[in-house]
């Protein structure tokens, strides 16, 4: 691929991020593998290290916005794809792993597991007892347990492959790689319905855990997106409220001086390359609020806010090393400048 194309995908990309936006405001944005993942319960293949950690923090569950115990549980995971699969690297922290249901179909959401939801064409709507989705109970024993036409619970293991390893105290990394199917999926011939995946595909998409501290059933549920207290619970009934997704080649665009301002140069970003904080300066004498969003070369949103003071500290120090895109927008004007955060 030419650099003219890949500049070119690469604004594609970044200006059709509002009309996602109006769609779901926090999809991520997921970065093609050119190598051929091996699932084995680590983070040594190369696209891992060139993809940002996604939160699961929110707690859906005993209540909206409920508070855990401190130390009970915290996740977080990376999401990487080829025409192939999905692939999700997902790190747990959880002082007590509990499996005490030895048949998979029974209460299979009241063992620590973790679930999947996938909505293959982000068509949203009512999956329950149909295939319009996915929601998927990874189980410690790798079962992956979602409801059938009749509302039984159905064993989908084959669907996907995951193997998770103990990584430190009280810390599992899973990592699991997904075969994607479109709402026509029937267990007695998947593969009829198989769907490779491409770049620009968008789709439904959230993570969340059941945790469960050895009391026969789950204590916490938390997923990686706000809920309300009126749908938190609803994700394995339909996919209106799942995450969405949009899957990207990778881009590389390296050898790009930067994308010029529309208008004056609005600030002066510093230091640069930078190592834990960039300076933002002012160069308007007004007092008008100034935004700010971080984007990696993919185009994802990481951080973003407003001020209206000259002069902003930014913090990148939780940035994985690489190149980064700063818009800034005063009013009609905005200004992108490129990055380089450093060890």
């Amino acid at each position: 691929m030419n650099f003219r194309y890949q500049f070119l995908s690469f604004l594609f990309i970044l200006f059709s991020i509002n009309s996602f936006a109006q769609t779901q405001k926090d999809t991520i944005f997921v970065v093609k593998s050119i190598d051929p993942l091996v699932v084995d319960g680590s983070d040594s293949d190369a696209v891992w290290s060139k993809t940002n950690w996604h939160p699961i923090s929110k707690v859906w569950l005993p209540t909206y916005n409920g508070k855990m115990a401190a130390g009970d549980f915290a996740g977080k995971f990376k999401v990487a794809w080829d025409s192939d699969y999905l692939y999700i690297l997902v790190e747990v922290i959880d002082n007590m792993i509990s499996d005490d249901y030895a048949n998979p179909l029974e209460n299979w959401w009241d063992d620590d597991c973790l679930e999947v939801f996938l909505d293959e064409d982000r068509s949203k709507g009512d999956h329950l007892k149909n295939n319009n989705a996915f929601a998927y109970h990874v189980s410690t024993k790798y079962d992956a347990i979602d409801m059938d036409a009749s509302g039984k619970g159905v064993n989908y293991k084959n669907n996907l492959k995951v193997v998770m390893d103990t990584i430190g105290t009280h810390t599992y990394l899973w990592e699991m790689a997904i075969k994607v199917y479109n709402s026509k999926f029937a267990i007695s011939n998947p593969e009829a319905s198989r769907v490779k995946l491409t770049a620009k595909k968008l789709m439904g998409f959230s993570i969340a855990y059941c945790d469960n501290d050895e009391t026969k059933a789950r204590e916490n549920f938390i997923g990686s997106m706000d809920m309300t207290a009126a749908t938190a619970n609803d994700n394995y009934i339909t996919a209106d409220y799942f995450g969405s997704m949009l899957l990207v080649d990778k881009i590389d665009i390296t050898q790009a001086v930067s994308i010029k301002s529309n208008h004056d140069e609005l600030v002066r970003v510093f230091p640069n390359p930078a190592t834990n904080q960039i300076n933002i300066s002012s160069l308007n004498d007004n007092s008008e609020v100034l935004s700010f969003e971080v984007r990696s070369i993919t185009g994802e949103l990481l951080k973003s806010g407003s001020f209206k003071t000259r002069n902003q500290i930014i913090q990148i120090g939780d940035l994985i090393p690489g190149m980064y895109f700063m818009t800034v927008t005063a009013g009609k004007d905005r200004q992108t400048v490129r990055f380089i955060k450093r060890m």
